[in-house]
């Protein structure tokens, strides 16, 4: 009996996980990284190195703002020039698309 409980829960665990909204922690690390390395790119030209470091991202919720668009409660650990390192709490939007997740306005 205990193991089909065990097996009830865990297939529970999966269809939950599977049917879960927003992008994970690593999906969002993915689209801030790319943002950042695109202005450090940017600033580069101007002799700047404006190179951010994430070290963790953490999505504490999304909810759906439209088809597709997610607004996301996330915490952003990460180290910048002249800031230093630092936690931020902050709101942004995402949009799923057929290559993946993209910032939106």
């Amino acid at each position: 009996m205990k193991l089909s409980h065990g097996v009830l829960l865990g297939v529970s665990l999966v269809l939950l996980t599977a049917c879960s909204k927003g992008p994970s922690d690593s999906e969002v690390k993915a689209v801030l990284q790319a943002e950042a390395d695109k202005l450090a790119n940017l600033t580069s030209f101007a002799g700047l190195d404006m190179k951010v470091e994430l070290h963790k991202v953490t999505v504490h919720g999304c909810e759906e703002a439209r088809t597709d668009v997610y607004r996301c409660d996330v915490e952003v650990d990460s180290t910048a020039p002249i800031v230093g390192r630092s936690v931020e709490r902050t709101n942004i939007m995402l949009a799923k698309t057929e290559a993946g997740w993209i910032p939106a306005n």
